[in-house]
C-alpha cells in the first residue's frame, strides 16, 4: 500500500502495531509462499499454454464462422485475449445457447464471470458500440491449459447441431 507523505489513515486492523501501527496482525507466510508458487506455475511454459489455447480458439473460430447468423467478437488478432471467444448466433438469446450447450455437458456463459449475476448487458461489447439484440445474444468460451483440441472438436459437433435447432426456429 502506498500512501501520500503527511496523509493520516486509519487501520482497519489495530492491535499489535506493525507497519507502523497502520496493518496488525502477523503476515500470512504459508499463503504468501502459496501465492508466489501459483504464479510460478501459471508462468512456466506460458508460451505454450497460450499457444495452445490459441490453436484451440482458431479451430472453434474458423468452425463457427462459417454459418450466416453467428457474429463474432472477440477475433484472433493481438489485441484479444488468447483464451476468451465470445460470439453470438444472432436472433437468439444467449441464455438459450448457454442452456443448450449445457444439456450436452459444454459449460460457457453469456458474460464474464464477475458480471454473470447482474442481468446487464455486457459492459465490454457495451464499449464495442454492439447494439443490443446483438448483445444479448452474445456468448462466451473461455479456456485454459487443459482443453484439447478433441473438446474443441466436439464443441463444433455439437455447435453444428443446436446451429440447425436453432435455425428452424429463428427462421
Amino acid at each position: 500500500m502506498y500512501k501520500r507523505s503527511g496523509k493520516k489513515i486509519a487501520p482497519l486492523i489495530t492491535g499489535g502495531g506493525q507497519e507502523r501501527n497502520l496493518r496488525s496482525s502477523t503476515e500470512n507466510l504459508p499463503a504468501i509462499a502459496a501465492m508466489a508458487r501459483a504464479v510460478r506455475l501459471l508462468l512456466d511454459d506460458q508460451d505454450k499454454k497460450v499457444a495452445k489455447q490459441l490453436e484451440i480458439k482458431q479451430n472453434i473460430l474458423s468452425h463457427i464462422s462459417q454459418f450466416d447468423k453467428v457474429k463474432i467478437f472477440s477475433k484472433d488478432n493481438d489485441g484479444f485475449a488468447p483464451h476468451i471467444l465470445c460470439f453470438a448466433i444472432l436472433g437468439v438469446r444467449g441464455e438459450t445457447v448457454v442452456h443448450a450447450f449445457e444439456s450436452f455437458g459444454i459449460y460457457i456463459s453469456t458474460t464474464s464471470a464477475c458480471s454473470s449475476k447482474r442481468h446487464v448487458a455486457s459492459g465490454t461489447l457495451s464499449a464495442m458500440k454492439v447494439d443490443e439484440d446483438e448483445s444479448t445474444s452474445a456468448v462466451r468460451i473461455s479456456l485454459d491449459e487443459h482443453n484439447s483440441l478433441e473438446e474443441a472438436n466436439k464443441f463444433n459437433e455439437v455447435f453444428d447441431e443446436l446451429y440447425e435447432r436453432f435455425k428452424k426456429i429463428n427462421s
